[in-house]
């Protein structure tokens, strides 16, 4: 199902200029919004939990058990101490490809700790068994009999941005490459028209008398390389050097002398032609890189310095472009969830041998992430107290008899969003609350 990145040979090459690429400051900018929303931290500096759909049926102890060893190899990962996580998925967008080694202890019980692989060094097959069964398998450098390295499909952690066997970019940020220099090469031409503009241009005419055209060319010469003026433009630092020196001079003096032949002109030139000032052709492009980042409008800043769209965290501040970027955002956590989910589930087979054959607890897991966006949340809320209005209109209906016609919990079930995890964790939570209170007026008493 991944596409494999071994099976491209160009992709060293492009994942050196995705890497470079990435480096210039819009791109910068766009690359670390998307992680920021993402990966986000709580104050114990988690950016997700583990979560199944539903645990109604699970026991105490394998719940205990799951969490705990969540907390384990989040640890283990190094992800509690920095924001090592982030920068995993932003190399995931930036690259398209992560791979990494499970480490076991001598046993081979206890996963202790991964070891980061390139994917451009690994490839998938299969082992044939004594049984004449087949096993997954990764095969290191095999190309390479000094290095070549035999993995089982249980000791590899692979995450590919794309799909096997569909047309789909690299990476994300490959995406961004064709606007980004469009949008550089027009920003070029106006600072190089610019700068060009800044000074007259003038036209010399030199009297070349007598002389044969071959003495003429070489006085031409001698003096183009005297007045010639050698003007640069550094697209990555932003630097502009005129005769290699970063100070523009915006007025020249020139000195010739006057002989038989006549005495040498110099006047300006008509430096009419486009307005290249005109800024329209920028923000067209500029557009045009947002639209391709998927991000919406309004978190990018405009020319004057505010926001390009109206900017509210209220349910009906969510437009589409909001919408279709939480969806985005889902799809790249997805993808990023089995850092933390594949060796979770091998532990908890290895702590639970039952589990190894449960395909409903392994379709079920996954992760909780943090999320710091109001939009989702606020819509949730706004959606449900919705809900509520209109279940409280319902409740009053009543049939020919004048009895309640509408069952109070299917109505909450029905119309809430309610799952029956989320109703039996409610009615476990008021129980508690009951035997609480219970307790506090026993103690009264005594």
């Amino acid at each position: 199902k991944q596409y494999i990145s071994y099976f491209d040979k160009g992709y060293k090459g492009k994942r050196d200029y995705l890497r470079k690429f990435s480096l210039n400051p819009e791109i910068e900018y766009i690359v670390d919004l998307v992680c920021d929303e993402a990966i986000s931290y709580d104050p114990s500096n988690f950016f997700a939990y583990p979560s199944l759909v539903n645990m109604s049926g699970m026991k105490e102890s394998v719940k205990e058990k799951l969490n705990l060893n969540f907390k384990s190899l989040y640890n283990t990962w190094g992800f509690s101490d920095d924001v090592t996580a982030w920068h995993y998925f932003r190399q995931l967008v930036i690259e398209g490809f992560l791979a990494f080694e499970i480490i076991y202890n001598d046993l081979g019980n206890k996963i202790i700790g991964i070891k980061e692989l390139d994917p451009a060094t690994i490839m998938p097959s299969v082992e044939k068994q004594a049984d004449g069964t087949f096993l997954p398998v990764w095969i290191q450098y095999p190309d390479d009999d000094n290095r070549r390295n035999l993995l089982y499909d249980s000791q590899i952690i692979y995450i590919s941005y794309a799909k096997g066997n569909s047309v789909s970019r690299l990476s994300y940020v490959e995406r961004l490459i064709r606007p980004y220099n469009v949008l550089r090469i027009i920003e070029h031409t106006r600072v190089i028209w610019s700068v060009m503009n800044a000074s007259f241009r003038m036209k010399m005419t030199v009297p070349i008398g007598s002389k044969s055209p071959q003495k003429s060319l070489q006085t031409l010469g001698e003096l183009m390389s005297i007045y010639k003026e050698d003007v640069t433009f550094n697209d990555e630092s932003g630097e502009l050097t005129m005769d290699g020196r970063p100070k523009i001079q915006f007025s020249k003096n020139y000195m010739m002398p006057a002989g038989v032949n006549g005495t040498p002109t110099i006047e300006p030139l008509d430096n009419s032609g486009p307005d290249l000032n005109d800024m329209q052709p920028l923000a067209y492009f500029y557009d045009k890189l947002m639209q391709e980042s998927k991000i919406p409008s309004s978190r990018f800043q405009g020319p004057d310095g505010g926001s390009l769209g109206n900017y509210s965290d209220g349910a009906d501040g969510m437009d589409k472009e909001e919408i279709r970027f939480d969806k985005f955002i889902n799809r790249l956590r997805s993808t990023f969830q089995d850092i933390m989910i594949k060796p979770l589930w091998i532990q908890m087979c290895k702590d639970v041998p039952a589990l190894k054959t449960d395909s409903i607890f392994k379709s079920q897991l996954g992760l909780d992430y943090i999320s710091d966006n109001p939009f989702r949340i606020n819509q949730e809320m706004a959606s449900m107290l919705g809900s509520k209005d209109a279940i409280e209109s319902m409740i009053t209906l009543t049939d020919d008899t004048g009895s309640q016609y509408f069952s109070t919990a299917f109505l909450i079930e029905k119309y809430l969003g309610l799952s029956a995890s989320d109703i039996k964790a409610n009615k476990n939570a008021k129980e508690m609350k009951v035997k609480e209170k219970e307790k506090e007026n026993k103690k009264e008493k005594e």
